[in-house]
């Protein structure tokens, strides 16, 4: 199997508060956990860290030098969001999708600068959103026509050996309340094609539950990625029915698999479809490029308690195939 690209920010001590020294060290112990071949690093619209960028670049370069990079997108677009409502690559407002368009021009200035820093072309995709989502009470700002527009317009984009790839998010079309509230699936992956400029399509098992409210729904958004051959890769991640220590019932909050999280919908046997899913060929869909997991920890948590957490939730997907 593969090697895991850990999205080790989502537990990691900065999303509660800032010290240098936690931060280092749960950096160094994640990154030299078994089976992890990469991290997921945040876009924060100027840099990787939103305390300290050059600390963080220099704290990068101590890890391992086998490690690769994938670099999210996401908690810029949800902080723009919260401000700008038409912000977003699919923005059907120009000025929202100019917006957009720029904040992916400064994460590929953000991939090279990680890259120069390793020496080496470290990052290999880079996670977009088809941001923006439905305003209350509104029609939606967002369409695929918009998003081709974009796509096509980030193939003339320095990535410095990455791969841009659109991971779905819950849609606006969904079975409950909006959490991400982007376009659906069927709709990023038309837009990928239109726009034949190399996008790839991430499947976040997670996202796609919370859309659907149906632990199948995973399966289903693999198939349709890869039949259509855009699967880039797929990202392990829980959510639960009900709430938990990690958050309200059906968000977006990372619950690790159970049954180190017993609320989490994320169990073994699903670990291992969504696997066998993954791992199956289709006509024209090469073999999905990288494995992801992402989990979260408990707010006040040790920095020796997120990395057992992250380690366990590795064993955990290990064990079952992933």
């Amino acid at each position: 199997m593969p090697g895991l690209i850990l999205s080790a920010y989502a537990a990691a001590p900065a999303l509660d508060s800032w010290h240098r020294a936690d931060e280092a060290a749960y950096l160094s112990a994640a990154a030299s956990l078994p089976h992890v071949a990469g991290l997921e690093l945040p876009f924060y619209g100027r840099g990787l860290n939103q305390y300290d960028g050059g600390w963080f670049l220099e704290a990068v370069r101590q890890l391992p030098p086998h490690l690769a990079f994938t670099v999210t997108t996401i908690p810029d677009t949800m902080h723009r969001l919260s401000r700008e409502r038409a912000f977003g690559i699919a923005s059907l407002d120009e000025e929202g999708r100019r917006a957009g368009l720029a904040a992916v021009f400064r994460a590929a200035e953000a991939v090279r600068s990680l890259n120069d820093t390793l020496g080496r072309r470290a990052v290999t995709s880079v996670h977009l959103f088809s941001a923006p989502r439905p305003a209350p009470g509104a029609p939606a700002g967002m369409s695929a026509g918009a998003l081709v527009a974009s796509l096509a317009e980030l193939a003339d984009y320095a990535w410095d050996g990455a791969r841009p790839v659109l991971e779905h998010c819950d849609a606006g079309t969904g079975s409950g309340p909006l959490i991400k509230g982007f376009l659906p699936v069927e709709a990023e992956i038309d837009a990928i094609l239109a726009a034949d400029a190399g996008v790839g399509l991430a499947v976040n098992w997670a996202r796609s539950v919370i859309e659907q409210r149906d632990v199948s729904a995973p399966v289903r958004h693999l198939k349709l990625a890869g039949d259509a051959g855009v699967l880039a890769g797929v990202v392990l991640s829980g959510c639960s029915p009900v709430d938990t220590r990690f958050g309200r019932a059906w968000d977006d909050t990372h619950l690790p698999p159970a049954p180190l999280e017993p609320g989490s919908l994320l169990t073994a046997d699903r670990i291992r479809e969504f696997a066998v899913a993954a791992s199956v060929e289709t006509p024209g869909s090469p073999r999905c490029l990288y494995r992801g997991l992402k989990v979260s920890a408990p707010r006040g948590a040790t920095v020796d308690q997120r990395i057992a957490l992250v380690s366990g939730s590795i064993a955990a997907v290990r064990e079952a195939g992933f």
